[in-house]
């Protein structure tokens, strides 16, 4: 099973960055999620780095138990490797890092143009 988060487009005002600006985001995605992503030897959050093609505007976690983790906050998610696991762990890096990733587009966009 996998999870495919499609971020969409670069949001309007950013256009302008193109591949740039979609590569920025998809990695910093990506980071900040696996952050958050549960981690006993570490293959979730390495199928992650391996499936997302950078400047797609997808982030790919692709696991047998990928979306069974994900779509079940409730689980009792081990804290040894990982303090900070939890489940949907994009949707929480997002409600924490958004700004953080709209303020790199920004300075990105002050920088090419």
């Amino acid at each position: 099973m996998r999870i495919r988060l499609d971020l969409g487009k670069i949001p309007p005002k950013f256009r302008k960055l193109g591949k740039e600006g979609q590569v920025l985001l998809d990695q910093e995605v990506l980071k900040d999620s696996n952050y958050y992503a549960p981690q006993d030897i570490g293959n979730l959050i390495q199928s992650g780095i391996r499936n997302t093609v950078f400047g797609s505007g997808k982030v790919i976690w692709n696991t047998v138990y990928a979306r069974r983790l994900y779509y079940n906050p409730q689980y009792n998610f081990s804290k040894d490797k990982n303090p900070n696991a939890d489940g949907l762990w994009f949707r929480r890096a997002k409600s924490y890092k958004l700004k953080k990733w709209i303020d790199q587009l920004d300075k990105l966009k002050k920088r090419t143009i």
